[in-house]
């Protein structure tokens, strides 16, 4: 009992702290000149004629004719499609151990995600949570991370997205707290879809202020010059958009164009800048940025057998200051060198850690997180769960490729977690 007692002690704090900075920061000139400028350009275009020269409603409505595009985009079981396509952008042979690692892992993925969530959540007593604390804490996390941003360009000395260089001088640091702004900005969109919902705002207002709040923190976050950010950020935004109704499916389908289309392009500007492969184009660097991430897989596979080889290790090396961050791990791993970051993903560093054993729980696990996520947020349509869902989501099919190795990711699963089994304890 001491438990939930001690997460409430902790949640109250937090959101005290966050409405005294969000009505302090709120009372700033410049917040209310910009918050001006703002009301002034959305009035402007909701009444403008080229917003009304936009697709409506029943735009490609044929689409929503289909259960699986109309309900299941982003089940779940999204996961192991999106996997595969991946596997095969690769196209490089899978040795038969890791064929057999790769079926273990969907199989216990699918019964923990599918099956699991049914036979343990069957009450309907959900943890309900303030919009109004949602949004302060978004804000809050939003502004922070915009803080570390101009401190982290400032310690460089220039933008990253620029010269490409400036990366290897980024201070992590300085830099994780910089990504505090994408689940800021997953926060201020439930709010603003919550009032979508209760009809406090109409659909296009909700529209507008969503995108906007995206396009900034994709601006602000571009200038670091990485693609994973950017990607979580796009992937969030239209999940729970296509969760709550804010976007129609034909626009969820185009934001997968569109985050390909910013894999694609910074890694071309990459490869460009840091290793003169301009004779190579877009969709060529990025299938070979695929096929190498798989060579890498296949090789951890060989060498991590039914018990694996590191044992907790690669995990504890996300601890800041323990070293070795876990893709230099790995980069010392398999091609015994210091200094070299490889993405092995997501099964990846579960074979590194505790081989076929750690493939079956890892996936388990997280087959049941995604699971009662995604049962809680249809039963409850709320916007605290639709965004909750859309972060874990997100980040899973970005694990794919990268792998859950950084701290803040661990965190937000972490957290998303403990609210999942506080829901199961409240159904007993």
């Amino acid at each position: 009992m001491k438990v939930p007692i001690i997460m409430s002690q902790i949640y109250d704090t937090t959101r005290r702290l966050c409405k005294s900075f969000e009505w302090k920061f709120k009372e700033a000139f410049i917040f209310n000149l910009l918050l001006a400028l703002f009301m002034g350009i959305e009035e402007k275009w909701l009444n403008s004629f080229i917003k009304s020269m936009y697709p409506g409603h029943n735009f490609l409505s044929s689409l929503k004719r289909s259960r699986v595009l109309k309900n299941h985009i982003f089940s779940p079981p999204s996961f192991i499609v999106f996997f595969s396509m991946f596997m095969a952008l690769a196209a490089i042979p899978v040795q038969k151990t890791l064929q057999i690692n790769i079926l273990i892992g969907f199989s216990c993925f699918l019964l923990f995600s599918v099956i699991m969530p049914g036979v343990i959540l069957r009450g309907d007593r959900y943890l309900r949570f303030s919009i109004d604390d949602i949004r302060s804490m978004g804000f809050t996390l939003f502004i922070i991370g915009s803080a570390f941003l101009a401190i982290t360009l400032t310690d460089v000395g220039g933008i990253p997205l620029l010269k490409p260089s400036l990366r290897y001088l980024l201070n992590p640091k300085l830099t994780i707290p910089v990504y505090l702004m994408i689940p800021g900005t997953a926060f201020m969109l439930a709010y603003i879809t919550d009032k979508m919902q209760k009809s406090v705002i109409d659909r296009s207002t909700a529209r507008f202020r969503a995108i906007t709040v995206s396009l900034t923190c994709l601006v602000m976050l571009a200038l670091l010059g990485y693609r994973t950010p950017l990607v979580a950020v796009i992937l969030i935004t239209f999940i729970m958009g296509y969760y709550s109704g804010l976007f129609e499916i034909w626009e969820v389908l185009g934001s997968f164009a569109v985050a390909l289309m910013i894999i694609m392009g910074i890694g071309y500007f990459r490869s460009v800048e840091e290793y003169s492969l301009s004779n190579l184009g877009p969709l060529t660097v990025l299938k070979m940025r695929a096929s190498f991430t798989m060579s890498i897989l296949n090789r951890l596979s060989a060498l991590a057998g039914m018990t694996g080889v590191m044992h907790g290790d690669l995990t504890l090396s996300m601890i800041p200051g323990a070293g070795s961050g876990p893709r230099a791990l790995i980069g010392k791993l398999v091609l015994w060198r210091t200094g070299v970051t490889i993405t092995p993903t997501l099964f990846g560093q579960m074979l590194v850690e505790f081989g076929t054993i750690g493939v079956a729980f890892g996936m388990s696990i997280l087959g049941l997180i995604l699971g009662i996520g995604y049962r809680i947020m249809q039963k409850t349509r709320d916007s605290f769960y639709i965004m909750l869902y859309s972060i874990v989501m997100a980040y899973c099919l970005i694990s794919i490729e990268t792998g859950i190795l950084d701290q803040l990711v661990v965190i937000y699963i972490l957290c998303a977690f403990i609210i999942y089994i506080y829901n199961i304890y409240l159904n007993i």
